[in-house]
């Protein structure tokens, strides 16, 4: 990797819109670029941005994804009341980031299995760089995609999976009932609280 690559994978944006331009197979796409976690802090990874999320320049602003923004709210990733058209921003200022597998953008979960598979590694590779504590996944495909297997978690710890070395998280399905939301969140609230302190 070359020095002004490996700068721009680590660069920490501040807030404001989150839009970039990125070649894939030759053609220019817009989508949302990576916010990276600072060290020993959560990195959360999604499928991929949705047409509404790249227009609003901010991640997860389709109804599902403003489901998961509330519910990091709820378990203390993110400030309660946060704005979520742009609780991005308010992560970032927590520490944490996050990404998606697939950086092409669509409507609707249309990716074939082969398509996610190829940005596992290098997933892989950025959370090499930035090490966070953990990884959560937020939706199920993703972690199975990365697990290479099915998984028959609902959500919370995935033993034996583990990406650059780094524990993987499930978060609760966005259909969830909601006993399964509340001890999932009751999850992260407890693994927000027990990252270190003293490179936050």
């Amino acid at each position: 990797m070359m020095p002004d690559e490996l700068a721009a994978l680590t660069h920490r944006p501040g807030p404001g819109l989150h839009r970039a331009t990125i070649i894939l197979d030759g053609t220019p796409v817009e989508t949302l670029e990576d916010l990276p976690p600072l060290r020993d802090r959560l990195l959360f990874v999604g499928l991929n941005p949705s047409p509404v999320s790249v227009a609003a320049g901010h991640y997860h602003q389709g109804q599902l994804g403003r489901t998961f923004l509330r519910r990091l709210m709820t378990a203390g990733v993110i400030p309660a009341g946060t704005p979520v058209e742009t609780a991005d921003d308010a992560l970032i200022a927590a520490g944490h980031g996050i990404t998606d597998l697939l950086k092409l953008p669509t409507p609707r979960d249309v990716a074939t299995d082969a398509e996610l598979t190829a940005g596992v590694g290098p997933l892989w590779q950025k959370i090499a760089i930035w090490r966070p504590a953990a990884i959560v996944f937020i939706y199920k495909r993703v972690a199975t995609i990365c697990a290479g297997r099915s998984l028959t978690e609902s959500w919370g710890h995935l033993p034996g999976v583990a990406l650059a070395g780094r524990p993987c998280v499930l978060m609760p399905g966005p259909y969830a009932p909601i006993e399964q939301v509340d001890e999932g969140l009751n999850f992260v609230r407890n693994l927000v609280a027990a990252l270190p302190t003293d490179r936050a």
